[in-house]
């Protein structure tokens, strides 16, 4: 059973417990967020910096709430808002490397989205430059792309622990994209004909919300083994053009760029576009911007009209929609969180290799261990030997998600 004051969305128990258990962390090193910037975030930020003193917090452009900035400033923490992704990926490399020439304290950077992908050869130039550590799979594939690394990138983007977030993304992208229907198309989902593109675990967790709010809905992947997958677990599966093509609703959930230019006569006429992915790359908007004419309806729907006349819309200027209303929250957020304070204390406390590595195995079951003490009363008995099957525990607080999912769908 959950307890009640667990539940709220502020309440980071988890990582509150793992920060009280490092006190011998504190202080030995110092830290650069670049990060969401959401309410939700705050407690996060002042947990983190009580044990790694935070420098600067690079905020996300697209998501950053300006009265938690003001919040952070207010407490002495630095703060930099870019005035956009480009900027972000221009600016956070400089920032970090000036925090190094002032510096010779120890520092850890944790980011989400690679933005220091293509600068680790010359910020690891600074022998007290630790680590980083990279949240998401957007920012993984970037370490990746860009080559070798002279300095340890811890990434927490394919662990057991980041799985279970994934399972949920797709239903807080569809209830923000409901919320918007109603308020600027006066509509609702039920009975609209939907695609998804992409059906990895956002795209299936996407989809799986489509069809719980009794959308009619079909998938596209580039992977052709994942068409098999999404047709063997009931999905109705299309080729790219005829999705785009028959769909009212479009939801890109690959991280990557999905819709291009030579996409875009075949988008069906009055079609909204909707981003699950980080960033604003799941569009190529430089192409919808040269072969469309575009105009702002409202902050949150932009129109886009072919040369035939016909358009079709876009939500949120491309970025992921789900960051209107918070994205994750509650224990799923903490667990989320506690792994990247983990991931941070890891890079401090051991002398890992350079190079894109993943969250070690230890750091999966400290994470679920606590959480499930603390989320699962069951867990917490102190004589019983709840513990049998340590390996598993991570897959223990999946199930536990699946279910409570499974139960809010069919409610």
């Amino acid at each position: 059973m959950v307890r009640p004051d667990t539940t709220r969305s502020s309440a980071l128990n988890v990582l509150e417990t793992l920060v009280s258990l490092s006190e011998e962390a504190k202080g030995k090193a110092h830290a650069v967020l670049i990060t969401h910037v959401l309410p939700t975030s705050r407690a996060y930020i002042e947990a983190v910096s009580r044990i790694f003193p935070v420098q600067l917090v690079i905020a996300i452009p697209y998501s950053a709430d300006p009265a938690t900035l003001d919040a952070l400033k207010k407490q002495g923490i630095k703060t930099y808002l870019p005035t956009s992704v480009d900027d972000a990926f221009i600016s956070a490399p400089k920032l970090v490397e000036e925090l190094l020439k002032n510096s010779t304290e120890p520092l850890i950077v944790q980011e989400v989205g690679g933005y220091l992908a293509g600068a680790t050869r010359t910020l690891a130039r600074y022998p007290h430059l630790l680590g980083i550590v990279e949240d998401t799979n957007n920012g993984h594939w970037r370490y990746a792309e860009a080559g070798t690394h002279p300095l340890p990138v811890l990434s927490m983007a394919q662990s057991p622990i980041k799985d279970i977030e994934d399972t949920v993304i797709g239903d807080s992208v569809i209830y923000s994209t409901e919320r918007i229907f109603r308020e600027e198309f006066h509509a609702v989902l039920q009975g609209m004909r939907t695609g998804v593109i992409g059906y990895g675990k956002i795209g299936t967790s996407t989809t799986i919300a489509l069809k719980g709010r009794e959308a009619s809905v079909q998938v596209y992947d580039i992977d052709p083994a994942k068409m098999i997958r999404a047709r063997y677990e009931g999905q109705r599966i299309s080729p790219l053009h005829s999705l785009l093509q028959t769909s009212d609703l479009i939801v890109g959930c690959t991280g990557k760029t999905s819709v291009r230019g030579g996409d875009i006569p075949f988008i069906k006429e009055g079609a909204i576009l909707v981003s699950a992915s980080a960033k604003n790359e799941e569009f190529d908007l430089t192409a919808f911007e040269h072969h469309c004419r575009s105009e702002e309806l409202s902050p949150v729907v932009r129109r886009y009209t072919r040369k035939d006349g016909s358009c079709f819309y876009l939500l949120n200027k491309g970025t992921p929609v789900n960051f209107r209303d918070r994205s994750i929250l509650g224990p799923i957020l903490d667990m989320i969180y506690s792994e990247l304070f983990l991931c941070m204390r890891t890079l401090l406390q051991e002398k890992l290799l350079p190079g894109l590595q993943h969250s070690p195995p230890k750091v999966h079951t400290e994470v679920a261990k606590t959480w499930l003490k603390i989320y699962e009363e069951s867990f917490a008995a102190a004589q019983d030997k709840v513990w049998d099957y340590p390996e598993s525990l991570c897959h223990a607080v999946t199930h536990t998600f699946r279910l409570q999912t499974s139960a809010t769908l069919s409610a």
